[in-house]
């Protein structure tokens, strides 16, 4: 493990968070056991005490690891392939980690729109004298627990795991492959799934948003189709980025690199579109769960005004997603009159 400031902070914020969640989760199994909002006992007051207070200590912590989950990419990125021989990218610092690298990735990402789902739950409850959501919470942060875990568990694996003496072929290898498939001289503007799809899909969602913004949903059915929409948003929205809109931003052809989008010789564009992205993974999940515990709330209106302002984020998230991906593939039309591959 190459030894770097950035790298030990990334590890002493995650072992924070694990120790911060682990008293919030002993604290969430006393609530699923013991709670009776009811009970106006001696335990039921502690309880509620100390609930009140890792409450707004998870809270706190979801920060720090967002926090932590950008410092990490931004290391990815910009920091480590200069310790990695070979490395110009993400890209070849992932080579170097795998199979550890993606299942950081994967498992981090679980674990932040699970805990932001959360925090939106949380925020509901305690805005119900008689949190009614209490337990429910307790259960949630309860069953994300073991994701955190699985991730730091698969950031140390990854982050001192990897060899610094081992060169990696980065980009070099991308274009090699793409060099020698089948169909590789044809235009990278080719028609394909993704860019319908991906029209579509977001048609889709801005007249089911503009129909949320009228009439609140009666029942689930709304925000399910919400929720699945944005799935197929966001795998449309990310393949189409690396494979259509990418050489746009590189105006380089055939160049699908995800992590270059983060390199400062491109503006560090992919921060913003990660953000954006980002945004949709985690409102869409957030809408279901707010409009699923709605209904166990004794003030529902509460409940949609929360709905509201994650929909106006989601909405925020696509539109500013699709005007930077989509900006430099319109210039270079407008201004060279054919799109970047003829």
């Amino acid at each position: 493990m190459p030894i770097h400031p950035l790298l030990t902070a990334l590890l002493v914020m995650d072992a924070l968070v694990l120790i911060l969640l682990t008293g919030a989760a002993a604290s969430a199994f006393q609530v699923v056991l013991h709670w009776d909002s009811g009970n106006t006992g001696k335990r039921q007051l502690r309880l509620q005490s100390r609930q009140e207070v890792w409450s707004l200590a998870t809270s706190l912590t979801i920060w720090v690891y967002l926090a932590a989950g950008f410092l990490l990419i931004w290391t990815l990125a910009t920091v480590l392939p200069g310790l990695v021989p070979g490395a110009m990218c993400g890209t070849g610092v992932l080579q170097a980690c795998t199979p550890d690298g993606l299942r950081m990735l994967a498992f981090r990402f679980l674990a932040i729109v699970g805990l932001m789902c959360w925090q939106r739950l949380e925020t509901l409850n305690r805005s119900d004298p008689l949190a009614a959501l209490t337990a429910t919470n307790a259960r949630v942060l309860l069953m994300l627990l073991p994701v955190v875990v699985l991730a730091a568990f698969a950031t140390v694996r990854a982050l001192t795991g990897f060899d610094t003496g081992q060169p990696v072929d980065c980009c070099t290898a991308l274009y090699d492959r793409i060099a020698a498939a089948p169909g590789a001289d044809q235009p990278a503007s080719r028609v394909s799934l993704l860019i319908p799809a991906l029209s579509g899909v977001t048609t889709l969602l801005l007249v089911l948003m503009a129909i949320y913004r009228t009439k609140p949903p009666g029942n689930l059915t709304r925000p399910t189709a919400l929720l699945v929409l944005s799935v197929i948003w966001l795998i449309s929205a990310a393949g189409t980025l690396v494979r259509h809109l990418a050489p746009y931003h590189y105006e380089v052809l055939y160049h699908f690199c995800p992590w270059c989008l983060f390199l400062p010789e491109h503006n560090g564009i992919g921060f913003p579109l990660l953000l954006f992205w980002g945004l949709v993974a985690v409102e869409a999940p957030a809408q279901w769960a707010l409009s699923r515990a709605r209904a166990a709330m004794p003030e529902p209106s509460r409940a949609w005004d929360l709905m509201n302002g994650s929909r106006r984020r989601l909405l925020a998230g696509l539109l500013g997603f699709v005007l930077l991906a989509v900006g430099p593939a319109l210039w270079w039309r407008w201004q060279f009159g054919l799109w970047i591959g003829g």
